[in-house]
């Protein structure tokens, strides 16, 4: 998988908020620090958990399609209640 697609949208974002980690890069003919290559390992765990996370919630087809209904707020709703049973699953498997 190609991570400079991924890290290119939050670049901006990364000086503005300090919760927002990006992978370090491999400069330009040179190798990564045996520490960065590291640190990367340990951001891709824990960014495969929450994709993880993320792909099981999307499951739930009513959080991905499109919803026209027009009660406000409802769409919070669908995403809290599929959140809720992919948790449930989790602790049920």
């Amino acid at each position: 998988m190609n991570l400079d697609a991924f890290a290119l949208g939050f670049q901006g974002l990364q000086q503005e908020f300090d919760n927002i980690h990006l992978p370090h890069k491999k400069p330009k003919g040179k190798e990564l620090s045996d520490q960065q290559k590291q640190e990367n390992r340990e951001f891709s765990r824990q960014r495969v958990k929450c994709e993880h996370a993320h792909a099981g919630i999307k499951r739930y087809n009513a959080v991905t399609d499109v919803y026209r209904n027009r009660v406000p707020d409802f769409d919070d709703c669908l995403m809290l209640n599929a959140v809720g049973l992919w948790n449930f699953y989790l602790d049920a498997a």
